[in-house]
């Protein structure tokens, strides 16, 4: 009997093996599968044609144009927009240039459009001959070997041909390899300190001619172009990529790009949200090699005399608060002049003593100015009130003196010398808003922040908990970085900016004002910048503990939510600086290409079912992990509020909840598993189930080496309105073995609220 039992399990397990194999083959996408269906929905205008003309050194000939075979005839040749004959000559052996012509089909007999020549990096270093010979109106520079994709001419000329103004556009790109695309590099928008940090336009660059000779003609004359020597004796010549760098950068300052407004910018400096160049290696290796010139006005280190106001918020922690102080001079190396401002919102009358007598004895240190810091007072603000952080940091900074602003959080720790140069550096910009730094988990390389980026499911801290000794995403954990918003635990930017954003939004008391602050700058037309080349240790939450760590902080947490977009409706599911190929639909630290998840909203409704009894069977167990990543109303989760609030019409495919999140079972066969997910009411403790559809998670498996069968450990699901009572509900998971009895079920601190 035993031995039947086991042999009938075992034909349960191989049918349950095989579905899910096959449930994983038909899930598991590929970049190179995923990006070519992208690409098929990309509107090409049909009048545009694209005709490809090469010549080579060697060869004379001119490939097909429109079934005509022609020959390269010197002067005729130039006028078709192909070098003559003489040119040739300059062009040395196993040098390539392509020159490409874009007709348009309604008027063949009108000629091109727009004329574009490319040329690669070989050529760089003699730029000054092809600006001069070229007839082309715009010059597209390839920076490293790969080759053009086949979308790239039409959507450049579109670009170009529609948009007068602007004068440089780039696009994404990926590494072609035996046929197959992979490694896709997914950009921001216009992002001029991430410029001035690394040449992040990439492998291909599209230059309106006109500008750039304009520029070329106007640096030689001011001798610009060439290197200064230390003996003030002349200088030696730029490498090629120098050399352009140090041109485009020239370009776009006489062109507005480094000024306050980002309508301003981007009409001069374009970024195509499509893969427009495949590399044939690792570009972005060659681009870390790239010795970028020093510049200069308004962006290199310079003296400043503005004094900076250093603003901590405290209560009751007044050892965590003299371990900041205390490393901040310790460690700080600075000619800025600063003052300290300490807010208490209550302390205890034995914490407030000794905050009292160390700020005196800090003010005694004023006479001394020490040559390593100009330290101009502690002053102590004690305002018994109930927690608001956005209150304490607004009330420091009526308190403040200095023209710049530095908001702390007490349990921040100082680990380098020049962050405060740093910070103010780029803080004194004039189109500079709030400046922050990369964070790191205390006493380790484990990066806590790097920027927050705004995901359809919220703000997110991406790269959080992973190791900053690796160099993560074309090196989003290095440099100098433009983002939609930066932490208000280490949070710098000029006095007359804070003043202008009207300060931190009291209503968040607790969540999102950093975020807020920094969302009203970016609509003031600011650049907000994190500078990962500054870093501090963040004992992160040692006073309060974390968001959303309980279903009342998260419920909590999903109000300021909503009032951080009743705020900003316009931004909600956007950021110029993160690219909407990468995933956006839910809270994932890494940067990863959107077809490892995004969410479709093609799944079926789920009906509720109640399921008392099933669950009281069920056995409570930690193993079965259940991680929430969004329960929420399915309108605000497409417009960012709610329908009676929102400007847009709600559909009746709308009206109705969305869940996502991933589950597995430790140490357990998952392939064995169906699961559904379990909505309690917090008041009737009446339990609801739902189906959900499965999703293939790539990072859950990458992250779960020692665990079987974990690829389709994602789920979705969506209900409709009206179909479980009011009120506030948990979310948790049952799942329960196909190939036995065994039923398991665990509860998230996730709630949702249900309003009819």
């Amino acid at each position: 009997m035993a031995s039947l039992k086991q042999g009938l399990k075992q034909i349960l397990l191989n049918k349950q093996h095989k579905v899910y194999e096959n449930e994983v083959a038909a899930k598991n996408l590929t970049y190179n599968s995923w990006i070519e269906g992208q690409e098929k929905k990309v509107v090409v205008e049909e009048h545009i044609e694209n005709i490809d003309v090469k010549f080579l050194a060697n060869d004379s000939k001119i490939f097909k144009n429109e079934g005509i075979r022609k020959e390269n005839d010197g002067k005729n040749a130039e006028r078709n927009g192909v070098p003559g004959e003489e040119n040739s000559r300059h062009i040395q052996d196993n040098e390539q240039c392509q020159w490409i012509k874009i007709l348009d089909k309604r008027n063949p007999e009108q000629g091109g459009k727009i004329q574009m020549s490319i040329f690669a990096n070989e050529f760089c270093h003699d730029i000054e001959y092809h600006l001069k010979n070229s007839i082309a109106e715009v010059i597209l520079i390839t920076f490293y070997p790969g080759e053009c994709n086949r979308i790239s001419y039409p959507l450049i000329d579109k670009i170009f041909r529609e948009n007068e103004k602007i004068v440089l556009a780039y696009g994404d790109e990926d590494v072609l390899k035996g046929g197959v695309r992979e490694k896709p590099w997914f950009k921001p928008d216009w992002s001029p300190d991430r410029f001035l940090s690394c040449f992040y336009f990439g492998g291909l660059v599209a230059v309106r001619t006109k500008a750039l000779k304009e520029t070329y003609i106007r640096c030689k004359e001011k001798g610009i172009l060439e290197k200064e020597q230390g003996n003030g004796c002349g200088g030696t010549a730029y490498e090629a990529g120098e050399l352009l760098y140090l041109l485009f950068y020239e370009m776009l300052k006489a062109h507005k790009a480094f000024s306050k407004g980002h309508e301003l910018s981007a009409a001069v400096v374009y970024h195509i949200r499509h893969v427009l160049f495949h590399s044939i290696a690792n570009g972005y290796e060659q681009i870390q090699n790239l010795k970028l010139p020093v510049v200069y006005e308004g962006h290199t280190k310079k003296s400043c005399e503005d004094m900076v106001s250093i603003i901590i918020p405290s209560k009751d922690n007044p050892e965590v608060l003299f371990h900041c102080i205390n490393s901040l001079f310790q460690k700080t190396r600075s000619e800025l002049s600063f003052e300290i401002i300490l807010v208490d919102n209550g302390s205890r009358e034995e914490n407030k003593k000794r905050i009292t007598e160390e700020v005196f004895r800090l003010n005694q240190m004023r006479p001394e100015k020490k040559t390593a810091l100009y330290f101009e007072g502690c002053t102590y603000v004690y305002h018994p009130m109930p927690f608001n952080f956005s209150g304490m940091c607004n009330l420091g900074a009526a308190n403040a003196r200095g023209k710049i602003l530095l908001f702390l959080n007490d349990d921040m720790e100082i680990i380098q010398s020049n962050w405060m140069d740093l910070m103010a550096e780029k803080a004194v910009l004039p189109y500079a808003g709030a400046v922050g730094a990369k964070l790191l988990y205390p006493d380790s390389d484990v990066i806590q922040h790097a920027g927050i980026t705004n995901l359809r499911v919220g703000p997110a801290h991406k790269l959080q908990f992973l190791h900053d000794e690796e160099i993560h995403y074309f090196g989003m954990n290095r440099g100098v970085h433009n983002m939609l918003a930066v932490t208000g635990a280490c949070l710098m930017l000029s006095k007359d900016v804070f003043d202008k954003a009207g300060g931190f939004c009291e209503e968040l008391a607790v969540a999102f004002n950093d975020v807020d602050l920094c969302y009203t700058i970016h609509e003031m037309g600011y650049y907000n910048i994190v500078r990962n080349d500054v870093t501090f240790f963040h004992h992160e939450s040692l006073s309060r503990g974390k968001d959303g760590d309980s279903p009342e902080k998260q419920r909590r947490l999903i109000r300021e939510r909503d009032i951080l977009y009743d705020r900003h409706g316009e931004l909600y599911g956007k950021d110029p600086f993160y690219n909407p190929g990468l995933v956006t639909d839910m809270l994932q630290t890494e940067y990863l290409p959107a077809f490892h998840y995004q969410v479709t909203l093609d799944m079926p409704w789920s009906e509720p079912v109640p399921l008392d009894r099933t669950v009281q069977r069920a056995r409570e167990d930690k193993c079965l992990v259940v991680g929430m990543e969004c329960a929420m109303d399915i309108y605000k989760w497409r417009y960012g509020g709610l329908p009676k609030k929102g400007r847009i019409k709600g559909r009746q495919e709308d009206m109705g909840y969305y869940f996502q999140g991933y589950s597995f079972i430790i140490g357990s066969d998952n392939a064995c598993y169906k699961k559904k997910l379990l909505l309690k009411n917090s008041d009737s403790q009446k339990i609801w189930s739902l189906a959900v559809e499965s999703r293939y998670r790539k990072d859950i498996k990458d992250n779960l080496k020692d665990q079987v069968n974990v690829e389709l450990t994602g789920f979705v699901a969506r209900m409709r309105r009206g179909q479980i009572p009011e009120g506030v509900y948990r979310l948790g998971m049952l799942a329960e073995d196909k190939c036995s009895t065994q039923k398991l079920v665990n509860w998230s601190n996730w709630v949702l609220e249900v309003v009819v």
